[in-house]
């Protein structure tokens, strides 16, 4: 890992999703690009108003980002970081952004939602379905720490692509981690030459790794993986959006919220 893309909008939520983008940094030794998009205003009215200049609106903000390299410098010692702000649709750029400066990972915060919930914001979201590379979303009370357990949610009927599964070997090995396999399939539900089929999956793309696989209990999906996350001391849930039909649940609005809100772990999600 040598670049990570910290996008904010100077919320608490990504306030606490650069931190830990920042401590992550320390511990990889990479190179930290925070970065903040905006939308320049337009009049729509025939009523005359006082529009900021672009120039001064542009300073504004890269004051601010230039406050948070302080401040992050000042919590977290010698980071090599690099600012940027640019106008424009933040998705968009954020997606530019990666391709420019061959970032390696974003990381992003969850939006709060009152003083103990927590969902998956619409940009977060977007960002986790698009971008060509992992996309770490960070719950606003998260704090960094080696992670020591790993969870991936998937379902083993399809086959994991080799890239996805490569993405996140590196990952686990960046930590030294044990992954726990979370199927979203009930033993009792696979017959047998699916049960066949997902071991030999499983051992194929994890077998050189430490790990367990487990599967639910019921069919509450969202408590189901909150359980999971709790009762296994989970530091990290993956997700693959792209391939698994429970990501495609996981993502619809009600449900994602209802995982973001007792979910307290960061989320990971690596795609094809």
């Amino acid at each position: 890992m040598k670049t990570i893309l910290a996008p904010t909008d100077f919320s608490e939520a990504s306030q606490n999703a650069v931190n830990y983008a920042a401590e992550l940094a320390k511990f990889t030794h990479a190179r930290l690009i925070i970065f903040h998009g905006y939308s320049v205003p337009v009049p729509v009215s025939e009523v005359p108003v006082v529009a900021i200049p672009f120039e001064d609106l542009e300073k504004e903000n890269m004051k601010l980002l230039h406050d948070l390299d302080k401040k992050i410098k000042h919590d977290y010692g010698k980071i090599e970081t690099h600012l940027v702000t640019m106008p424009g649709f933040v998705v968009d750029e954020i997606m530019s952004m990666l391709l420019s400066h061959k970032a390696d990972i974003v990381v992003m915060g969850l939006t709060g939602a009152g003083r103990t919930a927590a969902l998956l914001g619409s940009n977060t979201t977007s960002v986790m379905k698009r971008a060509p590379v992992p996309v770490l979303a960070v719950p606003e009370k998260a704090k960094f720490k080696k992670p020591a357990k790993i969870a991936l949610a998937c379902d083993y009927k399809a086959i994991i692509p080799d890239q996805a599964v490569k993405s996140f070997k590196e990952f686990v090995r960046l930590f030294g981690s044990k992954v726990l396999v979370f199927d979203v399939l009930k033993k009792a539900e696979l017959v047998s030459y699916q049960k066949a089929a997902a071991e030999v999956n499983l051992e194929n793309a994890l077998g050189d790794m430490e790990h367990a696989l487990y599967f639910p209990s019921s069919d509450n999906l969202s408590e189901e993986v909150n359980r999971f996350v709790e009762n296994n001391n989970v530091d990290l849930l993956t997700v693959m959006p792209h391939n698994y039909t429970f990501i495609s649940r996981l993502f619809h609005h009600s449900l994602a919220k209802k995982i973001a809100l007792h979910t307290h772990v960061p989320i990971l999600s690596i795609h094809e």
